[in-house]
């Protein structure tokens, strides 16, 4: 059968058409290039996150959507984001540099659950070439230089975070071959032993 990929990027295309010639269908396709757009968007996509999937079965006629939004932890109260000595808002920044608004992510258990009931490959297959990117590394482009640019100064507070966005200190520029192993060692990982370790083991 024929198949056409749109992606945000060329990394994810020829994700989702690598898993679209080992055999995979849509679904895989898709979950593919939502691995890869983790490793070269990873301020609007990746496994620390959530989202919703939406899928269409033309056999059936049938839409499907997998809610995949983040959920609050079980120890977050009504009054979380209250400064309890001023009784007023923590400040919108604070609470998310600081970690406070971090919400239990949901998009690696959305990629298992529509992997495991509407796709044809499993997940350890549709991470590969998520891998591959953050290996071998892709080209920054303005938009991901610019985005750093507005994170830095929270960035540089986070050891981890700072190492990899601001490689000797500033902003990697345009142009550039970023590369990220540890989120490559994460995939591995997650391709070797699912998604417990993310959601209930050394990850977690």
């Amino acid at each position: 059968g024929a198949g056409a990929v749109a992606a945000g990027n060329a990394h994810t295309a020829a994700a989702s058409a690598q898993v679209l010639r080992a055999g995979g269908n849509a679904v895989d396709a898709a979950v593919a290039a939502a691995a890869t757009l983790g490793v070269t968007e990873g301020y609007s996509a990746g496994i620390g996150g959530g989202g919703f999937m939406v899928l269409y079965q033309a056999r059936t006629h049938r839409v499907t959507t997998i809610d995949g939004r983040e959920t609050a932890p079980a120890a977050f109260a009504e009054d979380s984001f209250i400064d309890p000595a001023t009784g007023q808002p923590i400040p919108f920044a604070e609470r998310v540099t600081s970690g406070l608004g971090v919400g239990v992510p949901g998009t690696l258990r959305t990629w298992q659950r529509a992997a495991g009931r509407y796709g044809t490959l499993p997940l350890a297959e549709l991470l590969r070439p998520a891998i591959r990117v953050a290996e071998r590394g892709f080209v920054v482009d303005q938009t991901f230089h610019d985005q750093t640019v507005t994170n830095a100064d929270r960035f540089r507070a986070i050891v981890p975070t700072r190492e990899l966005f601001l490689p000797g200190g500033a902003p990697p520029p345009v142009g550039s071959v970023l590369r990220n192993p540890d989120l490559a060692r994460t995939y591995r990982m997650l391709a070797r032993r699912g998604t417990a370790p993310f959601y209930r083991g050394r990850i977690a």
